[in-house]
C-alpha cells in the first residue's frame, strides 16, 4: 500500500508525465473577471467583478441563467454562457527570472483564448484538448505585470452536434480555464519537447529532444539522456537530437503490471524527467497484442460525462477512482468518445494499466467538406499524439467518431499520424466510412445482439477484415430512470429532465411502480449486457469491445444505458465480482441451442474458454454444475483436463447431463468452472406432459364477438387477443423475424396496442422514438396466481423470449388509475403508457381474461405450453376473482375494430 501511495504522488506531481527542473509560479486562485466585447480593449484597465480559477463562469454562478425551457435531451445547465469573458490578474515576476524565457500554461480552454501581458497581446490559441501554452520571450522584466486572458467558447467551427471535446454527456460547453494555471520560466535555451520511443524487441528506448532557443545565436552543449551524454548543436530556430537508451533491466509494462519508467534529460539548467513505459502495443492478425501476448480490449466510453462540473477532472486520483472502478468489473480499456482527456487521465492510466483510446475532437461530420475544420482537426492530430505520445496507456487512435468524406483526406490523416507517432496503431474513424491503411477496424457489425440460445458468435465478421475488429459501442441497453439519483446533483446542472419524467408519471397514476420499473428494467439490461458481452467472447480471433456504456449518458435522449451512473457509482443490479464472471480476463462460456426444456430431453451444450491471462493455464480441469433454485445438485460432471492456452478461445468439451432429477416446472443455474474462473447461465425446465386443456366453466375465444357475448351471458373468458381478426395473416408476413433486429423495423402501433418484442429500447426513447415496440421488458408479480405453475422473476428472463417475439402490448391508459394488468409491460419513460400483455377485469355479470401472447399457437415452445397451462389453472380456480371493473366501451374500442399488420 505504501509504494502504490509513492508512486500516486510522484505522478501527481507531474502531470505533463515530464518534471521540469525550472521554476513555477502557480496563478490557482482569485482572479478579476467580466463580460465584454473581444473588440473591447477590457486588458487596458481594471475588470470589476472577481472568479476563482480554475473554474467556469457555471462553477461561480456567474453570468445569464439558463431559460431554455428543459427537454428530455439530458440535464439543465443552471447557467449558459457562450460568448468572450476576460479573466486578469496581476503577477509577480521574481528578480531570479531575470534573462530567462517566461511562459504561461493554461492547461484546458474551450475554445478560443487571447493572451496580454500588460497592453502588449502576446497571441491566441485554440485546442479543445492540448494546453494553450504562451511564450513570453526572455525579456519579461522582473516586477508586478498585469495579466489578461480573454476566453472565448462560441462555437467557432461545426465539428458536430454532439462532439465530446465541446459537449459530451453532460451539456458542457462552459467557459473558463480548467487545471493547472502557471507560469514558467526556462534558460534562453532549453529542453523544448522529449519523447521516448521504446523498442521492446531490442530492450533500449530512442530518446528524441527537441530543444528551443530565444537567443537569436547557434550554439552548441552537452545534453545527458540517461546515463549517456552527448554534443548537442542548435541554431536559431532551436536543435534535435536523438539518443539511444539501454532499458534491458527495465520491467515491461501492461495491464496486469504497470512497470513505468522514467529517463532524466539535462541541458545546462534545463532539465526533465520523462515518465513512459517500456510496452509494445501492435496488431498481429485479427487480434491485438501487447508485448507479444494477444489481448482483448474490454473497455467502455467515456463522453465527457461530469454531471457536477461539466468538465473533466484534472487530477490523477480522480481519474484512478474510474479506472479502479472500470477494473473491478474486468475492463481494462477506455475510448474517448471524439475527445481526448487532460493528461491526468493518461498518467493515473499508466499507473493502473488501462489501455487509452483518444479520438480527434469531430463526430459525425464529412471530412473534407470543410477548409477551416479539416485544418483544425488535423492540427489537433498532431497536438494529441505530440503532447501524450510518451504514456504506455495511450495505445489506439481514430480521427473521431462515426464520419465519412473524401477518402484521400482520410488516408492522408492515417498515414500522417503512423509516421509522426508509431507507438499507437490507428483507424480512419470509429465505425465509419474505412481506409485502406487503417491498422485496425471499429464496426457497429461487431455488436453481438442477444437471441435465444447462446450458440452466436461473429466468426464472419472476423472472416471479413484481416485486420482486429472492435465491436463499436455494444450494449446501449436502457435502464429506467432511478429519481433517487436526483439529490446527486448538486453541481452546475440539474435533471429536470428527470422531473420532467417523475411528473408524467404521477399524472397517469403510474409513480407508485417507479421503483419496479428501475428494478425490473435494470435486471434486464444486464442480463442483456452480459449475453452480448459474451457473443464477442465466444468469436475467435475477435480483438475486443467498447461499451456504450459501463456508466449512463446522461443526454442524448436521457440515454440510461448503463449498470452505472453517471457519478461511476453502482445502480445496485450487479457487483463487480459477478460482472467480472464474464467480463474478464479469462471467462468460462457456455454454448447451447436453447434455454428452455421438457424435463425428458438431455441438456446438451458445449464449454469454450476466452482466456487472456499473464499466462496459460497448465493441467486445467473444468468442471460444471446444474443446480435448482435451492441449491440441489441436479447433474455435474467434469470435462478433459488440459492446457489452455493465452491469448485465444479454447474449447473444453461437451455436456451432456439429464434432467430427470429436476422438478419441473423450475429454474435451474448451469455453472461451469475452471480454476479461480466461473460463469453461469440459467435455464429452465418443464414437464414433458402439460395439460393444456381450458377448464369445463370458462370460455376460451380468438374472435372479440364471440368473448362479447359470452361475457353477456355472465361466463367466465379468456380472450387471447393476438389471434383475434388478423392475427393469421401476420403471422404469414413473419413479422416476428424481428427477433434479430434492435427493433426499428417491426410493426408500427394501431389504436390501442403495440406489438410486443423481447429485447428493449436501443439508447433512446427520445433519439429514436420510431422503434417498435420501444419497451423496457416485463413487470410482473412471480407470486401472483396467475403464475404459480410459470416460474419467473419480475423481470424480463430469457424463458419470456418466444412468447414475448409473438405477443400484443395493449395500451390501458383509459382504465382506473388503480388498475393494474396482471403481466405488464414497462414502457419507455418518454411515453409512459400503462401497457398490459395479460389482464383482467370484472364485465358486467362476466369475468375476463385478455391474453395478448399467442398461446394457442405456440405448442411446440415449452414455456409457451407452461404458460398456458399455468393460466388455465389460474382461471379454472377460486382465485380468479378479478377485482376491477372494465369498461365495455373501452374493450370495444381495443378489440372490435382488429389489430392490423402494417
Amino acid at each position: 500500500m505504501l509504494k502504490q501511495s509513492i508512486l500516486i504522488l510522484s505522478a501527481t506531481l507531474s502531470l505533463v508525465n515530464v518534471a521540469r527542473c525550472n521554476d513555477t509560479n502557480p496563478l490557482a486562485g482569485e482572479w478579476r473577471f467580466e463580460i465584454a466585447g473581444t473588440n473591447e480593449p477590457a486588458y487596458a484597465r481594471e475588470l470589476s467583478g472577481k472568479i476563482r480559477l480554475p473554474g467556469t463562469m457555471d462553477d461561480a454562478g456567474l453570468g445569464p441563467k439558463n431559460t431554455k425551457p428543459p427537454t428530455l435531451e439530458g440535464p439543465y445547465r443552471l447557467y449558459d454562457y457562450a460568448g468572450p469573458a476576460w479573466y486578469q490578474r496581476d503577477i509577480e515576476i521574481p528578480a531570479a527570472w531575470q534573462g530567462k524565457r517566461v511562459t504561461l500554461f493554461l492547461e484546458r480552454c474551450r475554445w478560443v483564448t487571447t493572451v496580454w501581458l500588460d497592453d502588449k497581446r502576446i497571441g491566441s490559441q485554440d485546442s479543445l484538448i492540448a494546453p494553450h501554452v504562451y511564450d513570453f520571450g526572455a525579456g519579461v522584466a522582473p516586477g508586478k505585470h498585469r495579466l489578461t486572458i480573454c476566453v472565448d467558447n462560441t462555437v467557432k467551427i461545426n465539428l458536430g452536434k454532439f462532439v465530446s471535446a465541446l459537449f459530451g454527456g453532460t451539456w458542457g460547453n462552459m467557459n473558463g480555464i480548467v487545471g493547472r494555471i502557471e507560469l514558467a520560466a526556462t534558460p534562453p535555451v532549453w529542453i523544448d519537447d522529449v519523447q521516448v520511443y521504446p523498442d521492446v524487441d531490442k530492450k533500449l528506448a530512442r530518446v528524441a529532444v527537441k530543444i528551443g532557443n530565444a537567443t537569436g545565436k547557434n550554439g552548441h552543449g552537452a545534453l545527458s539522456v540517461g546515463a549517456k551524454s552527448v554534443e548537442a548543436t542548435w541554431d536559431v530556430n532551436g536543435g534535435r537530437a536523438e539518443v539511444e537508451v539501454d532499458m534491458s533491466r527495465a520491467k515491461l509494462w501492461d495491464e496486469f503490471a504497470p512497470n513505468l519508467s522514467e529517463i532524466t534529460v539535462k541541458l545546462g539548467e534545463d532539465g526533465r524527467v520523462v515518465r513512459f513505459g517500456m510496452r509494445k502495443f501492435a496488431a498481429r492478425g485479427t487480434q491485438f497484442t501487447m508485448n507479444g501476448r494477444p489481448v482483448f480490449l474490454r473497455g467502455t466510453l467515456e463522453c465527457s460525462v461530469w454531471p457536477l462540473t461539466g468538465y473533466p477532472p484534472t487530477d490523477v486520483p480522480a481519474w484512478q477512482r474510474i479506472y479502479r472502478i472500470m477494473k473491478s468489473y474486468g475492463l481494462n480499456h477506455i475510448r474517448f468518445h471524439s475527445w481526448c482527456p487532460p493528461e491526468a487521465a493518461f498518467a493515473a492510466a499508466d499507473i493502473e494499466g488501462i489501455m487509452i483510446q483518444a479520438e480527434g475532437p469531430q463526430a459525425n461530420v464529412p471530412a473534407g467538406s470543410d477548409p477551416q475544420r479539416d485544418a483544425f482537426i488535423e492540427a489537433e492530430f498532431k497536438r494529441i499524439v505530440d503532447t501524450y505520445g510518451n504514456h504506455p496507456s495511450f495505445c489506439t487512435m481514430t480521427l473521431g467518431n462515426e464520419y465519412g468524406g473524401k477518402t484521400e483526406l482520410l488516408t492522408r490523416w492515417v498515414d500522417m499520424l503512423i509516421q509522426r507517432d508509431p507507438r499507437h496503431l490507428y483507424s480512419s474513424a470509429s465505425c465509419a466510412q474505412t481506409t485502406t491503411n487503417r491498422q485496425w477496424t471499429e464496426l457497429a457489425r461487431g455488436r453481438g445482439i442477444p437471441g435465444a440460445g447462446t450458440q452466436r458468435d461473429l466468426r464472419d465478421v472476423v472472416a471479413s477484415d484481416g485486420r482486429p475488429i472492435i465491436g463499436h459501442e455494444i450494449g446501449q441497453w436502457m435502464y429506467f430512470p432511478d429519481f433517487n439519483e436526483m439529490k446527486k446533483y448538486t453541481g452546475v446542472m440539474a435533471v429536470k429532465n428527470f422531473e420532467m419524467i417523475r411528473d408524467d408519471l404521477e399524472k397517469k397514476h403510474l409513480f407508485d411502480l417507479a421503483p419496479k420499473y428501475v428494478e425490473a428494467s435494470g435486471k434486464f439490461a444486464t442480463l442483456l449486457y452480459k449475453e452480448e458481452i459474451e457473443v464477442l467472447l465466444r468469436t475467435p480471433g475477435y480483438a475486443g469491445f467498447s461499451l456504450l456504456d459501463l456508466h449512463d449518458y446522461p443526454t442524448q435522449g436521457t440515454a440510461l444505458i448503463g449498470p452505472l451512473d453517471p457519478f461511476w457509482n453502482s445502480k445496485g443490479f450487479i457487483t463487480p465480482e459477478a460482472y467480472r464472471r464474464f467480463c474478464g480476463p479469462t471467462v468460462p462460456l457456455l454454448r447451447m441451442a436453447k434455454r428452455t426444456f421438457i424435463a425428458d430431453e438431455p441438456f446438451e451444450a458445449t464449454v469454450d474458454v476466452a482466456h487472456y491471462g499473464t499466462a496459460d493455464l497448465a493441467n486445467a480441469q473444468p468442471v460444471w454444475t446444474i443446480k435448482d433454485d435451492q441449491g440441489r445438485e441436479i447433474a455435474a460432471g467434469a470435462l478433459p483436463e488440459q492446457k489452455v492456452v493465452t491469448g485465444k478461445l479454447t474449447s473444453l468439451g461437451a455436456i451432456n447431463a439429464s434432467l430427470a432429477k429436476a422438478s419441473a416446472p423450475g429454474k435451474l443455474t448451469v455453472m461451469v468452472t475452471l480454476g479461480e474462473f466461473s460463469n453461469d447461465w440459467e435455464i429452465w425446465v418443464y414437464p414433458s406432459n402439460v395439460a393444456t386443456q381450458p377448464p369445463a366453466d370458462v370460455i376460451v375465444c380468438e374472435k372479440w364477438e364471440k368473448a362479447k357475448a359470452a361475457l353477456a351471458d355472465g361466463k367466465k373468458v379468456v380472450f387471447f387477443a393476438l389471434s383475434s381478426n388478423t392475427s393469421q395473416s401476420i403471422r404469414d408476413k413473419e413479422i416476428w423475424k424481428g427477433r434479430e433486429t434492435l427493433g426499428f423495423a417491426l410493426s408500427a402501433n394501431t389504436t390501442q396496442s403495440l406489438r410486443g418484442q423481447f429485447l428493449p429500447v436501443f439508447w433512446s426513447p427520445v433519439w429514436f422514438p420510431n422503434q417498435k415496440p420501444n419497451t423496457m421488458g416485463l413487470l410482473c408479480d412471480p407470486q401472483h396466481p396467475l403464475l404459480k405453475q410459470f416460474p419467473t422473476e419480475l423481470h424480463s428472463n430469457w424463458q419470456w423470449y418466444e412468447l414475448m417475439q409473438r405477443s400484443r402490448l395493449f395500451i390501458l391508459d383509459d382504465t382506473p388509475a388503480d388498475y393494474r394488468p396482471l403481466v405488464q409491460v414497462i414502457d419507455n419513460f418518454a411515453r409512459n403508457h400503462k401497457l398490459g400483455v395479460v389482464f383482467e377485469g370484472r364485465v358486467g355479470g362476466g369475468r375476463l381474461l385478455v391474453c395478448g401472447f399467442d398461446l394457442p399457437n405456440m405448442a411446440q415452445d415449452p414455456a409457451a405450453r407452461q404458460l398456458l397451462a399455468s393460466l388455465y389453472n389460474y382461471v379454472g380456480s377460486a382465485a380468479f376473482k378479478p377485482a376491477g371493473e372494465l369498461n365495455t366501451a373501452f374493450l370495444e374500442k381495443c378489440f372490435a375494430s382488429g389489430m392490423k399488420p402494417n
